[in-house]
């Protein structure tokens, strides 16, 4: 999911509300905050080496947006990188159009938000 391949806006949660991502697939599950997200995925950092997931892999997320009921989706492992901490780029595959309008809703909602504390 790099910058010039992303078609959706982009944006980080409020730091009070934070996004649960539970993400699963056959080697793990573990519970993670979203470090951004968007209609097209989710970047989540990873307090530790993650064994067991590899690019493409593909991960089943239980995704709980702030006032909104929790969904599952699918989608796979499109980046992966060390710095300081590890962080994984996860492409939503196969939401349904009530996933999308929630990711949508929220995301603007949170361009509204970004936009009048920038005025």
């Amino acid at each position: 999911m790099q910058e010039e391949a992303r078609s959706a806006p982009r944006i980080r949660p409020e730091e009070d509300e934070p996004i649960e991502i539970q993400l699963m697939s056959e080697q793990f599950l573990d519970i993670f905050e979203a470090r951004d997200i968007s209609t097209s995925g989710v970047g989540i950092y990873v307090p530790y080496r993650f064994e067991g997931c590899d690019l493409k892999s593909p991960v089943t997320l239980v995704v709980t947006l702030p006032g909104v009921r929790p969904f599952i989706a699918k989608g796979r492992v499109v980046h992966r990188s060390k710095t300081e901490r590890e962080f994984f780029g996860v492409e939503f595959i196969e939401l349904s159009k009530a996933q999308y309008q929630a990711l949508a809703s929220y995301v603007a909602q949170r361009l509204v938000e970004e936009r009048d504390q920038a005025d």
